[in-house]
């Protein structure tokens, strides 16, 4: 599975997403991470931090729902 969350600057739920999802794929190496600042994102769609898309698909925008992430990667 593929993870790519989507960053801004001085954004403090960027921080705490970026830190949830690196324990997610430090416990599970078949995870992959790509944290890209939305300045270099070339999908003009997202408008909003954090983002974070799974295999490319959007999967939410703002904090996380953990519970619901870790269903939809098992």
């Amino acid at each position: 599975m593929y993870l790519k969350l989507i960053v801004s600057d001085n954004c403090a739920a960027c921080e705490r997403a970026k830190e949830q999802l690196q324990k997610i794929t430090t416990a599970n190496p078949r995870i992959f991470l790509d944290v890209i600042h939305i300045n270099v994102l070339k999908d003009q769609r997202i408008f909003v931090t954090p983002a974070l898309l799974v295999n490319n698909e959007l999967f939410s925008y703002g904090e996380i729902d953990e519970g619901k992430l870790l269903s939809k990667l098992n």
